[in-house]
């Protein structure tokens, strides 16, 4: 086997002479040296050039190190396809210079592009120690992204090995998927977008895209109390990457990008060709088979409505009546120009089976025996806690989303309620964006955790109109204003102007157009 690593080096977010040294020598390291075929330095335009401060550093041979240099800048894309173009081993990895392997790193990725040649292989991506130049103890591991219909990719995680767009500068291929998925799209400039494509090339083209959870490479993430993680080179291209991404993959979702403001002078003609050598699927597909759930979890809602809020207690029924919320202040607005809403993200363990947990009818003491509270007792879990929340919820009950509800009847739901994916959190339509944690202030907004993890998201609507958050608060009204409120006195909420949103009629034309099954992956 032969690996052949193809790098970009030009102006560094480090001192050049410190970042090659370590980062020569941690690959070389860690790199059996009979795998190694080459290390590809790509000089775009740096002055001096860097073969000439790295012969400075008297690196070991055994690295094998290989320059290529342009002339002038041409950005990160065009020195990555130079490099890979140029690589001689059977694989290829693509690897920022501000990053470090750890030991073994190479093993399970060999394995996994042995085993199918249209293959984009991802590490776990780590944290980088500074002053070790090392994967930091304990530090956080990610390596799956998804993106919006903008063409912006947003961090993620989930069971399944399968991911959806690769963050871009950590991945490595097969040489000869390089060459017949002509690597990255030509008219891109600079940094940005060249992931989205090259994950949306192999997806739609016959490959596939996967994690290697043994492989660890600790990555250098810009902090800004540390200036050595400031960006000292910019490339200013003028060049619409994203754009780029969506005319040649969106297909009829082009209509999406930007709120329908794609440039249709964009020449993206090749990579049209490229798609049609290729055979490549349409761009709906890619929501089936590269294991994001993202139709059922709110990227394309079923239906989006506003909101109206009445009141009950806090807040006076003048500030309340006719007024819509909107994520933005969070401070409530006429209707006519309010926020609208749906519902996303996966349902985690926590969250409940059924809105039927919050009937408290259903919840009366049958057998008229007392429950058990934690020290006294009632005639049923809702008279509990008696003002004084989940304290005084316990033993034979349990505190859900501001409700004191009995054991028996959670455990009963579970079991006969039909099992949801969807959903666990209120996201603002046409963005990326769900209510978080709930603050003295109003809900903070946030990116959404689409699979669910993230408590502070969890949000519902109960029968009765109240928006309960997991912290056993609700949504309450005060002077104009979205506050935190006490859920037995909090103001109602009742959602209007339902709408069946352009992304999910799109999505159903095309199943239909296409034949397609409309059956969304588990994982």
């Amino acid at each position: 086997q032969e690996f052949a690593r193809a790098d970009v080096h030009r102006s560094s977010v480090l001192k050049r002479d410190e970042d090659g040294r370590a980062y020569g020598k941690r690959f070389c390291e860690r790199t059996p040296n009979e795998l190694l075929e080459e290390i590809i330095v790509v000089d775009d335009g740096s002055t001096p050039p860097m073969e000439e401060v790295l012969a400075k550093e008297n690196i070991d041979p055994k690295c094998r190190l290989r320059f290529l240099r342009h002339d002038k800048p041409y950005g990160l894309m065009i020195a990555k396809q130079t490099g890979g173009d140029a690589a001689k081993g059977k694989y290829i990895g693509f690897y920022d210079c501000h990053v470090a392997p750890v030991k073994d790193w190479y093993k399970q990725t060999f394995k996994l592009l042995k085993e199918k040649e249209r293959r984009l292989v991802v590490p776990m991506i780590g944290e980088l120690d500074l002053d070790t130049f090392d994967q930091k103890k304990n530090g956080a591991l990610q390596a799956k992204c998804y993106i919006n219909f903008d063409a912006e990719f947003w961090w993620y995680d989930d069971d399944s090995d399968n991911i959806p767009i690769i963050s871009g500068g950590l991945v490595a291929t097969t040489r000869a998927w390089w060459h017949e998925s002509g690597g990255f799209d030509k008219g891109m400039r600079g940094w940005g977008g060249e992931n989205s494509d090259q994950s949306l090339r192999a997806w739609l083209c016959g490959g596939d895209v996967i994690r290697d959870k043994t492989s660890i490479i600790a990555h250098m993430w810009r902090v800004p109390q540390d200036a050595r993680t400031t960006a000292k080179f910019h490339l200013n291209s003028h060049v619409d990457n994203l754009g780029r991404v969506a005319a040649m993959w969106f297909d009829e979702f082009k209509v999406k990008f930007r709120n329908g403001a794609l440039d249709k002078k964009l020449d993206v003609s090749e990579g049209l060709k490229l798609r049609e050598r290729l055979h490549c699927k349409p761009f709906d597909t890619s929501s089936t088979g590269s294991g994001a759930s993202t139709l059922t979890v709110g990227c394309c809602p079923t239906r989006s409505s506003g909101s109206n809020t009445s009141s009950r207690g806090g807040a006076s029924p003048a500030a309340a009546a006719g007024t819509s919320f909107t994520i933005v202040a969070p401070e409530l607005h006429d209707c006519g120009s309010a926020t609208r809403f749906h519902f996303a993200n996966k349902r985690g363990p926590r969250f409940p089976a059924s809105m039927d947990v919050f009937d408290e009818a259903a919840d009366d003491n049958q057998g008229g025996a007392l429950v058990t509270c934690g020290g006294h007792q009632a005639s049923k879990c809702s008279e509990c806690p008696q003002g004084h929340g989940a304290d005084w919820c316990h033993v034979d009950c349990s505190w859900v989303f501001g409700a004191c509800v009995s054991n028996k009847r959670l455990s009963s739901l579970k079991k006969t309620s039909k099992k949801q994916v969807c959903c666990s959190g209120i996201r603002e339509w046409n963005s990326m964006y769900c209510f978080d944690a709930l603050r003295d202030n109003g809900p903070i907004a946030y990116q959404c955790d689409m699979m669910g993890t993230n408590d502070n998201q969890q949000y519902l609507i109960d029968p009765s109109g109240h928006i309960r958050h997991g912290s056993g608060k609700c949504l309450d009204v005060s002077h104009k204003k979205l506050v935190p409120g006490n859920c037995v006195t909090a103001a109602t909420f009742e959602q209007i102007e339902h709408f069946v949103s352009e992304e999910k009629k799109l999505y159903e034309a095309t199943i239909k157009k296409y034949g397609y099954t409309d059956d969304m992956p588990s994982k």
